[in-house]
């Protein structure tokens, strides 16, 4: 890895770690395209290595929100408990896919991910509100206090899909997580801070599996990883002053296209 390579992925990381954490989600939408095409790594180890820079990046973000006091703790442990387990299996998984399925899969995941996020009423997630449900208290910018309706049903079914989403792809699951906990009515800014804590329980369980099979790469991850921190906080900061519409719509747009680069990429070579 050349001197020039440090500079460009740290750059990255910090940009990529910003718009996470301002999305609640763990960015390996982007990190794996650009390990891939950048940096022409094997997707294997692009997955991998993406996991284990949302560990960081969602430690990172985590803490500031833990800060902000906008961590609902039961719905946590409702997505991630399952996460970890089918975060787990959906990285064993990647030992028995061809490396052009995977990049097959992984575009489909970016271009369904893109449409979500342009067009929040496309199904992607829908709700399975049923009995039982408890209590969370969130407080409103306003200091307005609000009890909230969590369903462990409807957050058990989604976190499974969000991990193994997770260990098969090297996303973080966030673009799950998040419409799973605002479909079922929690403010978007706290389900962008659960979903970030929830990510990070999810990915270390992802990590793991991957450093055991090899798919991991030291020098880029300490790279991405380095920006992706700084990032986080900046995102942290600037999560309530910014119109998340907007930018939910640029970053489903950009989604898209990294799709139909990759795919390119794919095809050409």
């Amino acid at each position: 890895m050349v001197p020039l390579d440090l500079v460009a992925s740290c750059i990255l990381g910090i940009l990529i770690g910003t718009v996470s954490a301002l999305l609640g989600v763990g960015g390996g939408f982007f990190y794996v395209p650009v390990l891939v095409m950048v940096f022409g790594l094997d997707p294997r180890i692009a997955v991998g290595t993406s996991l284990a820079i949302i560990t960081a990046t969602t430690l990172s973000a985590t803490a500031g929100y833990r800060r902000q006091g906008r961590i609902l703790k039961k719905s946590v442990l409702c997505l991630a408990l399952p996460g970890v387990a089918f975060a787990a299996l959906g990285a064993l998984v990647t030992v028995f896919i061809p490396s052009f399925y995977l990049i097959v899969i992984f575009c489909i995941v970016l271009v369904l991910m893109g449409i979500k996020m342009v067009y929040r009423t496309f199904p992607l997630v829908f709700p399975i509100l049923c009995e039982p449900c408890w209590k969370e208290e969130c407080r409103l910018p306003s200091g307005e206090k609000r009890d909230l309706h969590a369903y462990p049903v409807h957050l058990v079914t989604w976190g499974s899909v969000a991990g193994f989403m997770s260990g098969l792809t090297g996303i973080g699951g966030g673009i799950v997580n998040v419409p799973a906990l605002t479909i079922a009515g929690i403010p978007v800014h706290y389900a962008v801070a659960t979903s970030a804590a929830v990510i990070l329980i999810t990915s270390l369980s992802g990590v793991g599996t991957h450093l055991m099979l090899g798919h991991f790469s030291l020098m880029f991850f300490i790279a991405f990883a380095a920006g992706a921190v700084a990032g986080a906080q900046a995102g942290v900061y600037l999560s309530p002053k910014t119109p998340s519409r907007i930018l939910e719509i640029a970053i489903g747009t950009l989604l898209i296209c990294v799709a139909a680069m990759l795919a390119f990429t794919l095809l050409a070579g």
